[in-house]
């Protein structure tokens, strides 16, 4: 819901229609409750060994009550669409789909599944801008869509190598089951550099001070303890709980960026080269 927030903040720049912005957190929120019950609920074998301590394995709900769930919460974030449009609605009814798709059959095929994680995490935040959907909103709600999409796909390649018994038992292809738990580790952190490396892109786009403060004091700090964690299995549950931070970070840059009442800040293209240099020599 807070990416949501901030997808239709950003798209905005705080001009708020509340209704509308309500409603498009209460999709966001209903549609990904439902797609965490479904998860679980086409899960609980694999559960069993990785976490058996969540409800359906442990025996605190029944898999027939958590698919109840899963349903009503999919319906209400599907009629809570229908006031803000055809496109916000064929948004929810999509990820609906892909959640569901994900959940029986996608997370089981390796990285077409993680894709599948990313993309509709970084719906989440695009459905906000939908919601607005005046002006130039998709150019606004695009860059962080984007960021929220590989800093998901990342922390999917290191869940897989977190989860790597359970899933190697289940024979659920990961990219760490499939080609290692080094190279998974190792494409992450490619992932990551590039990441970090076009962190300040949005100056260019005249987000204002706050953006800046928080993507070098907050975001790239938490993106580089994850990148320095070594490649075991028992470092990648660090690693994930630090792209959690990031991802957070990275969502409240975006959305005191686009506060008006906050200063903007605009580089002249050497500038932001000079910038986008000084970070790639960290590297």
């Amino acid at each position: 819901m807070l990416g949501d927030l901030m997808g239709y903040l950003v798209s905005s720049f705080w001009h708020v229609n509340l209704v509308q912005m309500v409603l498009s957190m209460l999709v966001v929120g209903l549609v990904a409750g439902g797609g965490y019950v479904i998860n679980d609920y086409f899960d609980v074998n694999i559960d069993k060994i990785n976490k058996p301590d969540r409800p359906i394995p442990s025996g605190r709900i029944s898999g027939s009550k958590a698919r109840k769930i899963a349903l009503s919460m999919f319906v209400a974030g599907v009629l809570f669409s229908i006031p803000l449009g055809i496109v916000p609605f064929s948004i929810a009814m999509f990820t609906i789909v892909m959640l569901y798709l994900y959940a029986k059959d996608l997370k089981r095929t390796g990285i077409p599944g993680n894709l599948t994680v990313a993309l509709t995490n970084g719906l989440s935040i695009f459905y906000g801008g939908s919601a607005y959907m005046e002006g130039d909103w998709l150019l606004k709600v695009i860059l962080p869509t984007l960021y929220s999409f590989f800093l998901t796909l990342v922390r999917e390649f290191v869940k897989g190598i977190e989860d790597y018994n359970g899933d190697k038992a289940n024979s659920v292809t990961t990219l760490a089951v499939t080609k290692g738990i080094g190279t998974a580790w190792r494409i992450s952190k490619i992932l990551l550099i590039l990441v970090i490396v076009v962190s300040p892109l949005p100056i260019l786009f005249g987000f204002n001070l706050s953006y800046i403060l928080l993507i070098v004091v907050a975001f790239i700090p938490s993106v580089v303890l994850s990148l320095i964690q070594k490649p075991s299995i028992e470092s990648a549950a660090k690693a994930r709980s630090y792209l959690k931070v990031s991802m957070l970070t990275g969502i409240v840059a975006f959305l005191l960026g686009s506060a008006p009442f906050i200063p903007k800040v605009y580089l002249s293209q050497h500038a932001y080269l000079i910038l986008f240099q000084l970070l790639l020599s960290l590297h």
